[in-house]
């Protein structure tokens, strides 16, 4: 249920994550319980404690209660997309960049393995002379943060075919 909630998208990561397990736990969605089980065991098995995540994500992650990143009312990261570099915005009040760091440092999202996977995301969308190339309709739906970066950035792929 977890998956269909999040339509298979890593809250924290904002990629895809296959619902179906590929035995070394790669991609494998886990349950994020941003209130941890440690400090408040109640919380445990309330739906909106829960949060779908990346295993590795959620396995690097201390016991300290993190702020939901869909209770925020601003986005708090920007993308280098051809290094797939994650970054605190630039645009953010004190409050709001403190909050970010707090994210980015609890769930070690700059970490490099990470940065790796949103560049390829990338480099899959910008090369469409790849047989893996990704349309704007696919990066939308397998990696939306890059995909929000991207609109961002002003560096959309006009798809539209040109008549002669």
């Amino acid at each position: 249920m977890l998956h269909r909630s999040y339509h298979d998208i890593c809250a924290y990561l904002g990629v895809y994550l296959d619902p179906d397990t590929d035995g070394s736990g790669n991609r494998e969605g886990s349950v994020e319980h941003f209130i941890p089980k440690a400090q408040n065991a109640w919380q445990a098995y309330e739906w909106r404690n829960y949060l779908l995540a990346d295993r590795r994500v959620n396995s690097s992650r201390g016991q300290e209660t993190l702020t939901c990143p869909y209770d925020l009312d601003f986005y708090p990261f920007e993308l280098m997309l051809d290094t797939g570099m994650i970054a605190v915005s630039e645009e953010l009040t004190m409050e709001q960049e403190d909050k970010a760091y707090e994210i980015l440092d609890a769930l070690s999202l700059d970490k490099e393995m990470y940065d790796i996977e949103r560049a390829e995301y990338y480099a899959r969308y910008k090369d469409r002379t790849r047989d893996d190339a990704l349309t704007n309709a696919q990066i939308a739906r397998y990696a939306p943060f890059i995909w929000y970066e991207i609109r961002r950035q002003g560096l959309v792929v006009n798809e539209k075919k040109r008549r002669k």
